[in-house]
């Protein structure tokens, strides 16, 4: 009796993983369903929410247009950048309401969240914009794809600072992972050309009032203030930093910034500033014909910056694999994603490695002055082009357990 239980039991779980696997098949009547899991109302919101939302919803628009057979729903929801609502969403989302794929994920502390229930359920997600290099080195899994930064490629700017004569360094951090992990990786590449490293601070995120950190900052005479904080901290930041007129003396570059920075501080007050960054709206005739349909999508209220062209192009690339590959499941669909180079607006010969990450041309960019700037968000110029291959840590000093060494 106990065998025929047995074999009954083991009929029915065969039955059951066959019927999951075949509705996994992309089918006529199968719809995608990606959830775009992000900060809509907090500190994040102008950089990340409705923009990178927009920014799935036109890559889902012109993938209907070349496969009109193919059927893709998008929801969204607001995770408030704390741990337990994402993960909370994230499971009811895999459970219950048949989610596919997460996307966009701002916030490192909620992607470290979200990513154990993705393992677990085998889903992936397009972790477009989290800078925190766990994802790809110890956590890594084979489910995460992250698009559009990590903390090695903000600090491209480090190495023209150094070559500028900026050979001593003061760090203005979040205390929390991605501030630790940008500032752990600028520290090693100024250390390595030669520079030192004088001190640091560390905040926590959303602090209300940075006036203590940037004169600490001041202080210590370095010549190049390094912030490894992003959005209102950062803003908040540099306005103290101008406003205790430590530019007058002192270079200021952003290890997780981006253009909306630039836009909310103004360029009297931002002109001057250095950051590596992998897209620019202004940069050839693609970009801006992107960024031009998606301004005027958002009633010209935003540019696209680096997150919103990085979600675009992670979910187009995510829905050619899923449809040449004829299913959803993760493995299968990873597998036609690493082996389908990324040529797009967003990246030429791109390619998504076995640790999770993207890797692409990143660009050192340097914020223009007011004379400089000749239309509405004319922020930036290229100042270089840094290659993928030098842009990202090589495989070879990858921890993921994943790499074939």
């Amino acid at each position: 009796m106990r065998k025929l239980a047995l074999a009954a039991a083991l009929s029915t779980m065969a039955a059951t993983m066959g019927l999951a696997h075949a509705d996994d098949a992309l089918t006529p009547s199968r719809t995608i369903k990606i959830g775009v899991l992000s900060d809509y109302a907090s500190q994040f919101s102008f950089y990340t929410g409705k923009y990178t939302l927009q920014a799935v919803n036109m890559a889902v628009e012109d993938f209907l247009a070349q496969k009109p057979g193919r059927k893709v729903q998008v929801v969204f929801a607001d995770h408030q950048n704390k741990p337990d609502v994402g993960s909370g969403i994230s499971r009811n989302w895999f459970d219950n309401e048949g989610v596919d794929i997460i996307a966009d994920l701002p916030s490192s502390p909620v992607t470290l969240a979200v990513l154990p229930i993705a393992t677990e359920r085998k889903k992936i997600l397009l972790a477009s914009s989290t800078s925190n290099t766990m994802v790809t080195n110890e956590l890594c899994n084979g489910m995460l794809a992250q698009w559009a930064y990590n903390s090695h490629t903000l600090n491209a700017s480090v190495p023209a600072l150094l070559a500028q004569g900026g050979q001593s360094w003061f760090f203005v951090s979040w205390d929390n992972a991605t501030g630790k992990d940008s500032e752990s990786d600028a520290t090693a590449m100024i250390q390595a050309g030669g520079g030192r490293v004088l001190g640091s601070v560390r905040h926590p995120l959303g602090v209300p009032d940075v006036s203590s950190y940037i004169l600490q900052a001041q202080q210590s005479g370095a010549q190049v203030i390094a912030f490894a904080n992003a959005g209102g901290d950062f803003v908040k930041s540099v306005k103290a930093s101008a406003e205790f007129g430590v530019m007058q003396k002192q270079k200021l570059v952003g290890l997780i910034m981006s253009l909306p920075d630039v836009h909310g501080l103004g360029l009297q007050t931002a002109q001057g500033l250095y950051y590596a960054d992998g897209f620019y709206w202004d940069r050839n005739e693609e970009t801006r014909a992107f960024a031009r349909r998606f301004f005027a999508a958002n009633g010209q209220s935003k540019m696209p910056d680096n997150v919103a062209a990085a979600n675009y192009s992670a979910t187009l690339h995510y829905l050619r694999a899923a449809d040449a590959a004829g299913t959803v499941e993760a493995q299968a669909v990873m597998a036609k994603m690493r082996e389908t180079r990324v040529d797009d607006f967003y990246s030429r010969g791109g390619q998504l490695r076995e640790d999770g990450q993207m890797v692409h041309d990143v660009y050192l960019l340097q914020v223009k002055t007011p004379a400089e700037s000749k239309e509405a968000w004319d922020y930036l110029r290229v100042i270089a082009t840094v290659p993928g291959a030098q842009a990202y840590a090589p495989l070879s000093e990858s921890r993921c357990k994943l790499v074939r060494k």
